[in-house]
C-alpha cells in the first residue's frame, strides 16, 4: 500500500509540472495585470515602473521560475486587487467552499446510493420509471435556472404567500447582518440543493447501473441458493462491491468541486473558490489565478489517487501494486 501510495505520488509531480507550465504560460498570454493601471494612470512612467516592479519585464522562463520557486516556498505574492497575500485569500475561500462541498456530497452521496439500491432491488417498477426520469431531468437542468427557480419559489414566494418578515430561507452570502435563528442552516440550504440536484442525477444512475451488474454475479447468486436474506444479500454483498465503480466517478468530482462551484457561489454570493475564480479572471489577477488552479489540480490529483486506494479496501481482491 505504501509503495503504491509513493510511486502515484511521484507520477503526480511531472503532471503537475506540465499543467504548471501550461497554465503559467495561458494565463499570461491572455490575461494583463496592468490593464486598470493603463487606463487610470496619467503617468507615462507607472506602467513600466509596475512592470519591472512585478517582474512582467523579464523572459518569460525567467518569471515563470521564479512564480514555481516561491510557488513551492508557500510565498503566492499579493493579489494585485486587494493587496491581500494571495494564500490568505485562497485559504478563506477554500474553507468556505469546503462548507457547502461537505454538506452537499453527504446529502448527494446518501440519497444517490438509497435511490440507486432501491432502484436496482426493484427494476422496472413504478418508483424505478419515476426515480429514473427524476435523474434524466436533473441531468439536464442548467444549474443558473435550478438555483434562480429555488431563490424564486424557496425565498420569494413563501415570503409574500404567508407575508413574512424575514424569507424562511436566504438567498445571499454565508449569514445575515443580524443574528437569526438556525441563520447558517438557512444560509446554507439553497446553495446545498443547488449542487445536490445534478450530483444525485448522475450518482444514483451509476449506482443503479452498477447495482444491476453486481446482481447478476455468480457469487450473488450463490449466497441466495445458501438461502441468505435477501437485505443482506443486497446490502452485504451486492452494495459493497457495487460502491467501486461510484468511487471513481465521486472522487473525480469531488476534486473538481474543491476548484468551486463558480455558478452557484455567483448566484448566491457565496464568497468561496469559484466566486474569487471568477473575480480574479475579470480583473487580471494572475497571483490569484495561478495559485488558485495549481491548488485544483492537487485535489483532483490526490482524490484520483484516493479512489485508486478505496478500491483496495472495497474489494480486497484488488491488489494495489
Amino acid at each position: 500500500m505504501v509503495t503504491f501510495v509513493v510511486r502515484r505520488v511521484a507520477y503526480s509531480i511531472p503532471v503537475l509540472l506540465i499543467a504548471s507550465v501550461l497554465v503559467f504560460g495561458f494565463v499570461r498570454a491572455t490575461t494583463d495585470p496592468l490593464a486598470r493601471l493603463r487606463q487610470g494612470s496619467r503617468d507615462p512612467q507607472a506602467v513600466p515602473r509596475e512592470r519591472a516592479r512585478l517582474g512582467l519585464d523579464k523572459p518569460l522562463p525567467t518569471q515563470y521560475w521564479k512564480w514555481l520557486s516561491g510557488f513551492v516556498r508557500g510565498s503566492w505574492g499579493d493579489s494585485f486587487i486587494t493587496r491581500r497575500s494571495a494564500a490568505q485569500e485562497i485559504r478563506a475561500k477554500l474553507w468556505n467552499t469546503l462548507q457547502l462541498i461537505i454538506w452537499g456530497i453527504l446529502l448527494s452521496a446518501l440519497v444517490a446510493i438509497a435511490v440507486g439500491v432501491y432502484s436496482a432491488s426493484r427494476q422496472y417498477s413504478v418508483l424505478d420509471y419515476t426515480f429514473t426520469g427524476l435523474s434524466f431531468l436533473g441531468l439536464s437542468m442548467p444549474v443558473f435556472w435550478f438555483a434562480l427557480m429555488a431563490i424564486q419559489f424557496l425565498v420569494y414566494e413563501p415570503r409574500q404567500i404567508f407575508h413574512l418578515d424575514q424569507p424562511i430561507l436566504y438567498s445571499v452570502g454565508l449569514h445575515s447582518a443580524t443574528p437569526q435563528p438556525f441563520d447558517y442552516v438557512r444560509h446554507l440550504a439553497l446553495p446545498v440543493l443547488t449542487l445536490s440536484v445534478q450530483l444525485v442525477a448522475g450518482w444514483s444512475r451509476y449506482q443503479r447501473s452498477s447495482m444491476l451488474d453486481v446482481m447478476s454475479s455468480d457469487y450473488i447468486r450463490t449466497a441466495r441458493a445458501k438461502g441468505l436474506p435477501r437485505r443482506k444479500v443486497l446490502l452485504k454483498h451486492g452494495l459493497r462491491n457495487a460502491l467501486i465503480p461510484l468511487t471513481t466517478v465521486m472522487a473525480i468530482d469531488i476534486g473538481a468541486l474543491f476548484g468551486g462551484l463558480i455558478i452557484t457561489e455567483k448566484i448566491f454570493a457565496w464568497p468561496g473558490m469559484g466566486k474569487l475564480f471568477l473575480d480574479a479572471l475579470i480583473d487580471g489577477d494572475t497571483n490569484v489565478l495561478l495559485p488558485w488552479v495549481m491548488v485544483t489540480a492537487v485535489f483532483i490529483i490526490g482524490f484520483n489517487l484516493l479512489a485508486d486506494i478505496l478500491y483496495g479496501v472495497l474489494d480486497p481482491r484488488i491488489r494495489l501494486s
